[in-house]
């Protein structure tokens, strides 16, 4: 329903999208782009996969999963790159501890 009442046309916002974008400075992207924006920052923040599907209602999971797995990549890397961090950690303190037992030995 618009200010006074009636009903809104169905593609009044994917019309008028166009002009909110310009008229606040934005770049000009498709309104659906929100819909996967909206999506990917849901995975990235670590939302599972299955309650992604069900918010955009997707009826196979197979379509999610194929359409935002390059999210899932990404945070599979900054995982990857927390474990490498805290194996560098726990490497200094026992160079800290033992060094000629533990690093000089085995590392």
């Amino acid at each position: 329903m618009d200010a006074v009442g009636e009903l809104i046309r169905p593609n009044y916002v994917s019309d008028h999208f166009p002009i909110v974008l310009r008229k606040n400075g934005l770049r000009k992207i498709r309104f659906h782009d929100l819909r996967h924006s909206c999506a990917s920052l849901l995975l990235a923040n670590g939302v599972q996969m299955k309650l992604i599907q069900e918010w955009l209602g997707h009826s196979d999971i197979g379509t999610t999963s194929n359409v935002y797995s390059h999210v899932d990549s990404e945070s599979k890397k900054l995982s990857a790159d927390a474990i490498a961090k805290a194996l560098s950690e726990y490497n200094k303190s026992l160079r800290t501890l033992c060094p000629e037992v533990i690093y000089k030995k085995y590392i």
